[in-house]
């Protein structure tokens, strides 16, 4: 009898012991039901089931009735018990189950501790599925193993050690997935022995060595997965002759040496050999490869010319990337018609190629719709021939060249245009509707932003930095796109006031950088509206206003930089107490603020004091996609210096070249995770509190020219230095901060002091040695 409710959404309730009582059952399926609960005991009294499913279900299975289970159920030939919770349950009470058993899975159930090696010799088992637990450890059976196994699968669990020789004796071995991160040594040339395998994946292991150098019987394989190791030598031919394979990964590995020529049986659709060392050139045999979808080889050192007239043999190519092979070159044949050239590519990326003109047999590639060009040294412009026949093109990449012109687009359905970092002169053309991502840094534009088009409801990203643009911004620049995530017009010639362009909120606006333009008038005070948003920068403009405290209501802001304005008055009034709950930079430079610096505005910035060291290392302020990179210009020890990536655990106060007086705050102690912190050239009074020895993070600290008096804590001396080292071994982007920082004004630094990072000029203070 059977009895089967897979597939259905029984939303989360328990089963019914009604027709749990049907002990005549021999097969029983309830996954994917949403059955939720403690394991049924009433299942135990079935013992006449041989098949049993109760996977991706919400159950949960304790020890007493898994065993009760196991005990009863001795009939049971396949048993399924995926996603459920087995994460009380003993591995060595899996010896309890039936010798029956031909099908058992487990994956994903949470199981813990070391599981039983008996397991593999149960003499019927023709799959194990193990995968996805990571607190389940083991290890492959050394020897005396042979079994009619199909289906081995522990990947992403926590199983270590070789493998064995004795994986050669599975002789009805059709799938083996043990990937994860754990397996060593090489990779034993018995694999060969598995003439019914059809997928092999070793991937993400620590698998080193070299391949063998010969193999037969694998007459059947049509996955090899051997990606993520750290295999070395040269990539065997054998492998690319084996008569069933059709996709093969060695991607991200150690491969040396040229990939030599061979004899192919064209089956092959994908090949993957892409961040290895391989060097010498492409063999012609690749070309041959008719059924070839997919081929990537970027990332190597291959060198040598690439035909452009071989490419036509790859009918059926989709995507290729020959990306990162700088010593690459390209030529074409002037006896090929480029008429049919790669007649259905879709995705082809050629960065970092040494490529110096645009390629002709580019022009008709109709189904074309990624193309990667950035990173090489095309010259001079891109016509409107050149891309006529793109008419399926949504993303193009010419970043990082020598463009001076690029004519009038044709291409409709454009989503992603980066011409970053060329020559491009002319005014600024006007993208697509189906735009998101617009990316026009660092050219040669000029002349005023055109008035936005309402047609251009999907951009997102509006970098136009580092050009000679002029005139006004556009009132409606930000009205137009409720999507607009990223403006960025800072280092042109902008005049005027920062219009009400987002006053109506309707965008997600994240990142507003308007620094070094010539913008004056008020600050928009409609900003504090976008709650998603992370940086404003407009500092080196000529914006006179009010401290704008009210963005401290924005629960994202980590970024805010006014430097260079004409700010004035007092910073926020105790009426006026918003948190700035992630605020990691802020520089007030270089304005008029005056007035005392307000303790209780310190005690708010709570970001800045104990920043996670752990949870951000490494990582930068950069949006999902890599369309832009925050930048922003910070003054250490005097020097500007531009962070072209802002790593997110630095943290840096400026405040210097105002008109501030009083006593420095002791709260600024508590600011353990500090970097950078700049008070100078201002009027401020009284001593260092022996506080600041807590920020121990501090890298460059600056008082001069203030009206500070008194001797300089010998704990703030002795506790930075060291600690400084590290950061800035830390810091990818910044300065490495190591020498002396005093300068010869009314300061007497005695003999055997350390005076790492510290600008202390025009002030009364004295730093005495250890001990007095």
């Amino acid at each position: 009898m059977h009895f089967n409710l897979a597939f259905n959404y029984f939303s989360r309730s328990q089963t019914s012991p009604e027709f749990l009582r049907l002990k005549e059952l021999t097969y029983l399926n309830l996954s994917r039901s949403r059955f939720s609960g403690l394991l049924p005991q009433e299942i135990s009294h079935m013992s006449r089931l041989t098949f049993l499913d109760l996977s991706n279900c919400d159950m949960k299975i304790e020890q007493k009735s898994f065993d009760l289970h196991a005990s009863n159920l001795t009939k049971l030939s396949v048993l399924n018990l995926g996603l459920a919770d087995m994460s009380l349950i003993e591995p060595f009470s899996l010896l309890n189950l039936s010798s029956t058993i031909t099908i058992l899975d487990l994956s994903d159930t949470g199981m813990r501790g070391n599981f039983p090696r008996e397991i593999f010799h149960l003499p019927h088992l023709q799959e194990l599925h193990l995968s996805f637990n990571e607190y389940l450890t083991g290890y492959i059976p050394e020897s005396n193993w042979s079994s009619p196994l199909r289906e081995l699968d522990f990947s992403f669990s926590n199983f270590t050690g070789e493998i064995p020789d004795s994986i050669g004796n599975l002789l009805f071995l059709e799938i083996i997935h043990i990937g994860g991160y754990n397996f060593t040594g090489k990779i034993p040339a018995s694999i060969g022995n598995l003439s019914k395998a059809t997928k092999i994946v070793f991937r993400s292991n620590q698998f080193t060595g070299q391949l063998p150098y010969q193999v037969s019987g694998l007459s059947y394989l049509a996955t090899l997965d051997l990606s993520d190791n750290s295999l070395q030598g040269r990539v065997p031919s054998w492998l690319f002759t084996l008569p069933s394979l059709n996709y093969i990964d060695l991607s991200q590995n150690k491969f040396t040496g040229p990939i030599d020529q061979f004899q192919s049986l064209n089956s092959l659709e994908e090949v993957h050999l892409e961040e290895n060392q391989m060097h010498g050139t492409i063999p012609s045999s690749l070309f041959q490869l008719v059924n070839l979808t997919d081929l990537d080889l970027s990332s190597n050192d291959l060198s040598g010319t690439v035909r452009y007239d071989l490419l036509p043999e790859l009918k059926n190519l989709r995507y290729l990337d020959l990306s990162n092979n700088s010593q690459l070159s390209f030529i074409s044949s002037s006896n090929v018609s480029i008429r049919y050239l790669l007649p259905s590519p879709w995705k082809l990326r050629f960065s970092y190629c040494n490529i110096t003109e645009f390629p002709g047999f580019l022009r008709n590639s109709e189904k074309l719709e990624f193309l990667d060009l950035s990173n090489n040294i095309i010259h001079g412009r891109i016509s409107k021939s050149d891309s006529q026949g793109w008419k399926s093109l949504t993303d193009l990449d010419i970043s990082n060249n020598f463009l001076t012109q690029i004519e009038q687009h044709p291409w409709k359905y454009i989503t992603v245009l980066n011409l970053r970092n060329n020559t491009i002169q002319g005014t600024i053309p006007i993208p697509p509707p189906s735009t998101r991502a617009f990316l026009f840094s660092n050219n040669k534009l000029f002349g005023q932003i055109p008035p936005s088009s309402p047609s251009l409801s999907s951009l997102e990203y509006l970098p136009l930095t580092h050009n000679n643009l002029s005139g006004t911004i556009p009132p409606c620049l930000g009205n137009f796109s409720t999507q607009l995530t990223i403006l960025h017009l800072n280092n042109n010639n902008l005049q005027g006031r920062i219009p009400d362009a987002f006053a109506n909120g309707s965008c997600s606006l994240r990142s507003l950088d308007l620094n070094n333009n010539k913008l004056e008038g008020p600050f928009p005070r409609y900003l504090a509206d976008f709650d998603e948003l992370e940086v404003v920068n407009v500092g080196n403009n000529m914006i006179g206003d009010t401290c704008p405290c009210w963005l401290g209501s924005l629960p994202e802001l980590k970024i805010l930089v006014l430097r260079s304005n004409r700010f004035y008055g007092p910073l926020c009034l105790p009426n006026i107490m918003l948190p700035f709950e992630a605020l990691r930079i802020i520089d007030l430079s270089h304005n008029e603020f005056t007035g005392f610096l307000p303790r209780w505005i310190f005690v708010i910035l709570e970001a800045m004091k104990n920043v996670d060291e752990k949870g951000s290392d490494g990582l930068y302020m950069q949006g999902e996609e890599d369309y832009y990179q925050d930048s922003v210009t910070v003054t250490v020890k005097g020097r500007d210096l531009v962070l072209k990536k802002i790593i997110t655990i630095f943290t840096t106060i400026d405040l210097s070249s105002n008109q501030f007086q009083g006593e420095i705050p002791q709260v600024l102690g508590d600011f353990k995770s500090l970097i950078v912190l700049n008070l100078s050239h201002n009027g401020l009074t009284g001593s260092i509190s022996v506080s600041f020895a807590n920020m121990t993070a501090l890298e460059s600290l600056d008082l001069s020219s203030n009206k500070l008096h008194g001797r300089i804590p010998e704990q703030l001396l002795s506790v930075i230095a060291v600690e400084s080292y590290q950061w800035t071994k830390n810091l990818a982007y910044g300065a490495c901060i190591t020498q002396d920082y005093f300068q010869p004004n009314r300061i007497t630094v005695h003999p055997g002091q350390t005076a790492l990072l510290f600008k202390f000029g025009s002030n009364r203070v004295t730093v005495h040695p250890r001990g007095q």
